[in-house]
């Protein structure tokens, strides 16, 4: 059978292509993506849908680069094809987000044919990858460490994103070129064995060949039952997300007991979609969550740990915290406060003090033994004849304070585990000094000592607001 009707019975058998779809094409110019462009052409003259061409100039080989563009915009015009190209330098791009230079290619790419099908109504996009990427990409997976989960096949549909060539060898490929005569662009950068997959390619593979002719048939047949195995675990983790999950800001939170619970490999799934939630393509190694797990099983209420991408897990009481976003610095600075208006610039707030009389204030009325205090916990009531020199800092070792309603001193340290305040926040916390007393943890509880009761005759009032 030659390429193109095996072609053709894998989009019929997968549902790849449907009537009246219109199909971008990611082209690079190598044997691959070329032989595809060729392929679907011949396909689509029968089968009647439209296709574009869609390339990324990653300005990294000098001319070669700017060669490849040219060859690629020559074959659109040869067969009347829409072409889109975009030239990004994506070394910067890579330095830039601290990924490695193939991370940020194939998120360039992607990212554009996105792009283009959605402003150009293309319903799938084509990309080359063929039978021996997928034992290429299993080898890669397998030495890294990424579990059951990372070993499945690579799948030929996923959104918009088909792959045609995947049940396709690529010594195929290579025969359908030869005998058309097609011209293609040779990357240079494919020969250079520092790169992992060349290095597969061209060192590793041939060994195995060695060892057995048919290891390609052997591992695809292993990815066959390994993707079985996955579907039934990812099953499970899919519905463990769906009840569990819980999206806070630009975190996402699971709970520990809930997620303690699960058998190894469906937590496994959980943690490694949850992280590529957080982090799109972002591929979770059995390393990853034996740290995770580390801190899942800890003893200690706050424990973290950072992952790659600058992606931190936070246990943080009876929750696992995922983040990509970066807490706020340590602020060690004393403020000096004064009645008026106080702007506290690295807290973002605005500290509004006044003088408040007692007598004939309706506020104070009904005061009796238990003393006044605000109910919104953005202001706070001091008897200001107690008070002295104002100052505002954050939390230092050692600090204590009379919560009110208590008449004995409580460590700020464990007033805030009782809270669970996480322990990166404690030191972003304002407090309110008077002398050396900490009158206020800033909108969360006032001193017992400082409260205002009946024998109060000079109010001073706290108002704390955002600074915009």
């Amino acid at each position: 059978m030659d390429l193109t009707n095996k072609v053709k019975k894998t989009i019929e058998k997968e549902h790849l292509i449907e009537d009246g779809d219109n199909v971008l094409i990611g082209l690079s110019g190598g044997i691959d993506s070329t032989a595809l462009l060729y392929v679907l052409a011949e396909i689509a003259q029968r089968d009647r849908f439209k296709i574009g061409i869609a390339h990324v100039n990653h300005l990294l080989r000098g001319e070669e680069s700017h060669r490849d563009q040219q060859f690629i915009e020559t074959l659109a015009r040869k067969f009347s094809f829409p072409c889109y190209v975009k030239r990004l330098d994506v070394r910067a791009y890579a330095k830039e987000r601290g990924i490695s230079l193939q991370h940020a290619g194939r998120d360039v790419r992607y990212n554009f044919f996105y792009e283009i099908s959605l402003e150009h109504a293309y319903d799938k996009i084509a990309v080359a990858h063929n039978l021996d990427d997928q034992v290429e990409t299993f080898i890669l997976r397998m030495l890294k460490g990424s579990g059951i989960r990372g070993l499945a096949s690579i799948p030929i549909k996923r959104g918009r994103i088909i792959r045609p060539f995947l049940n396709i060898y690529r010594s195929e490929i290579e025969e359908y070129v030869n005998a058309s005569s097609i011209s293609y662009v040779e990357d240079s950068s494919n020969s250079k064995i520092v790169y992992e997959r060349n290095y597969v390619r061209k060192e590793i593979m041939p060994l195995m060949k060695k060892l057995n002719p048919a290891f390609k048939e052997k591992i695809f047949l292993l990815l066959h039952d390994m993707t079985n195995i996955n579907n039934f675990f990812e099953e499970r983790a899919v519905r463990f997300i769906e009840s569990h999950l819980k999206p806070e800001a630009q975190d996402i939170s699971l709970e520990i007991k809930a997620l303690d619970e699960l058998d190894a490999e469906t937590r496994f799934r959980v943690i490694a979609n949850t992280l590529d939630q957080l982090e799109p393509g972002f591929i979770a190694l059995r390393e990853h969550h034996r740290l995770i797990d580390k801190i899942l099983r800890g003893s200690r209420p706050n424990l973290a740990i950072t992952l790659p991408h600058g992606i931190k897990v936070k246990r943080i009481y009876d929750r696992l915290i995922f983040t990509n976003k970066q807490t706020g610095p340590v602020i060690e600075d004393v403020f000096p406060i004064k009645l008026a208006e106080n702007r506290l610039e690295p807290f973002k707030l605005i500290l509004d003090i006044n003088l408040l009389e007692v007598d004939g204030n309706p506020l104070f009325a009904k005061m009796g033994q238990e003393g006044v205090f605000a109910l919104d916990r953005n202001i706070a009531f001091f008897d200001a004849d107690k008070i002295g020199d104002l100052c505002v800092r954050t939390f230092q070792e050692g600090d204590r304070f009379s919560p009110l309603g208590m008449n004995n001193y409580v460590k700020i340290k464990d007033f805030f585990i009782s809270r669970k305040i996480p322990k990166e926040q404690r030191r972003q916390i304002p407090l309110l000094i008077s002398n050396d007393d900490i009158i206020w943890i800033i909108g969360h509880r006032i001193d017992e000592r400082y409260k205002v009761t009946e024998q109060t005759k000079k109010v001073m009032q706290v108002v704390v607001k955002l600074l915009l």
